[in-house]
């Protein structure tokens, strides 16, 4: 994760597709696909995990 952290970091976009909301966590903006429609969960924020 550090590695995709740090290109997010120099402006390079990542999509990832996880069932693991650990991982969800580092990421900016989550969106979820329930019953085959898109839902936003999060923010557009950095994706910074503390």
């Amino acid at each position: 994760m550090d590695l995709f952290q740090r290109l997010n970091d120099e402006g390079v976009t990542i999509l990832m597709i996880t069932h693991d909301p650990e991982i969800a966590e580092y990421a900016g903006r989550t969106v979820l696909i329930r019953d085959g429609e898109l839902t936003e969960k999060g923010g557009s924020g950095h994706g910074e995990r503390t």
